[in-house]
């Protein structure tokens, strides 16, 4: 019941069909821990060693930005960080044989294969044939531990040069690869194209284009890269804004400086804006990130409480050093050198409906529940909350008022279970409700559960439009 797994992260208004005596605030996060520089990097909780994996691509001339080779750090607290070394002790685990470039690592706990638990996506062989600059293709490689990688030419998941970030992701909606990129060379736009067995993709498809929301006049916006992943229930997406200058002959569009941007999907195909300012604030000269806050990666801690962010933190305008050498000499005569920079934020907190009057009310749209799972992302510290089932007109049912509910007060969880006095969830199952929750000096930040939506007719699922038909329209609520 993949599509009915119920995720609203409240970023705007079409899930409540009413609220008062509340604000919507968004939050940022926060800077956790750092480590060496890492372009074109994925991170994720391998539950399979007991580790963080921070996979990222080092320089093989720091004068020459294209061939790289692909290198491993592993945590345990994403504080301390071990370098992972392949056979005889090489730090460099994948050289796509003359150099890689803009690649993405998965872990794939669905594939059966075991040689296949690991993938690599991007670019290999990198310049080997300098005429034909821009028809670099996109390939795969795998791997059975994320160490020793073979590559497999023959896969290639886009025949043209894609020269940023390759994000591969399964989306288990569609049950199908997707893979996150630049549809031909220098395109700054959000592609994707897809796949059900990483052999045969389909056409690219642009998700994202930097509309007229940006223009300033000055700044010519472009989407330089994003990278996307499923969070059960919605996805997330970090995309890499990058403000170029709109007077001036560099028609390549070259320089600027770019800044992280959340933005978000109910079925990994349509993206949506979120408040439409940068995620992290760019730091001060000359700390790294100042003039490129680069978000590769994201995945949720190992406690289930967290999410961490992993953003290339550059002290260098992008393409500075494709024009004078000397920017990158006085770096390193001044010690400043780009790093990358960990982020943390709550699990499913970046934004929230707080209250700001006792009994801050918020009611959803109509939905139909399909399992006992309901939970609240709610930060009840310095206050409580209580929960309340309506019916479809918005009438408390029996049992389930917020007088009925036991306060969930004086706490803080990602995922907090409604309880109430003489009845319990499982009795609702089916039925057309409506969800309500009282804030008192209280933030809520997501609802979860296995549902679809009932507005009037029932749907198949939050990232589904489509209407039942009369006979599986939520049964036992009219």
């Amino acid at each position: 019941m993949v599509e009915n797994v119920m995720k609203l992260p409240l970023f705007d208004d079409y899930w409540i069909d009413f609220r008062r005596g509340t604000v919507r605030r968004w939050y940022v996060p926060k800077l956790f821990s750092e480590c060496t520089e890492g372009d074109y990097s994925s991170l994720f909780y391998d539950s399979i060693r007991g580790k963080y994996r921070y996979y990222y691509e080092a320089l093989r001339n720091e004068h020459e930005d294209g061939p790289r080779n692909l290198m491993l750090l592993e945590s345990e607290d994403m504080v301390h960080f071990t370098q992972a070394l392949c056979d005889e002790g090489d730090v460099v685990i994948f050289d796509g044989t003359s150099g890689l470039h803009g690649a993405s690592v998965m872990l794939d706990l669905q594939d059966p294969d075991p040689e296949r638990r690991y993938k690599f996506c991007g670019m290999t062989h990198m310049y080997e044939n300098r005429e034909r600059h821009g028809f670099d293709p996109v390939i795969l490689a795998f791997s059975p531990d994320g160490i020793h990688w073979t590559e497999h030419r023959e896969l290639v998941a886009n025949a043209q040069t894609s020269d940023a970030l390759n994000k591969l992701m399964f989306n288990p909606l569609t049950d199908e690869y997707v893979l996150f990129h630049r549809s031909a060379y220098a395109d700054r736009r959000i592609a994707v194209r897809s796949s059900k067995d990483l052999k045969h993709w389909g056409p690219p498809r642009i998700i994202l284009h930097p509309g007229a929301v940006y223009n300033d006049e000055h700044t010519g916006m472009q989407h330089y890269s994003m990278s996307a992943k499923w969070f059960g229930g919605v996805f997330y997406g970090l995309l890499w804004r990058f403000s170029t200058c709109l007077y001036g002959d560099d028609f390549r569009r070259r320089y600027g400086y770019i800044e992280p941007e959340l933005v978000y999907s109910y079925d990994g195909k349509e993206f949506l804006y979120t408040s439409g300012k940068p995620l992290m604030e760019r730091p001060d000269f000359p700390e790294p990130g100042c003039t490129g806050l680069c978000p590769n990666d994201m995945c949720e801690s190992a406690d289930g409480k967290y999410y961490f962010i992993a953003c290339n933190g550059s002290v260098c305008v992008h393409g500075a050093d494709m024009k004078s050498g000397e920017h990158l000499t006085g770096r390193k005569e001044h010690n400043l050198h780009t790093r990358t920079l960990f982020y943390r934020i709550r699990k499913d907190g970046f934004c929230g409906i707080e209250s700001v009057t006792p009994g801050g009310l918020v009611i959803t749209k109509a939905l139909e529940l399909l399992d006992t799972d309901l939970s609240f992302n709610v930060n009840a510290s310095l206050g409580s909350v209580r929960f309340g089932i309506m019916d479809r007109f918005g009438k408390f049912i029996d049992g389930f008022s917020f007088d009925d509910c036991v306060p969930f007060s004086f706490e803080d969880a990602v995922a907090a279970k409604p309880v109430w006095k003489e009845h319990s969830i499982g009795e609702l199952l089916g039925k057309r409700i409506r969800l309500a929750v009282e804030l008192n000096t209280a933030v809520l930040h997501c609802i979860t559960g296995t549902a679809r939506p009932s507005i009037v007719q029932s749907m198949k699922g939050f990232a589904d439009p489509e209407g039942l038909p009369e006979e599986e329209n939520a049964p036992g609520s009219k």
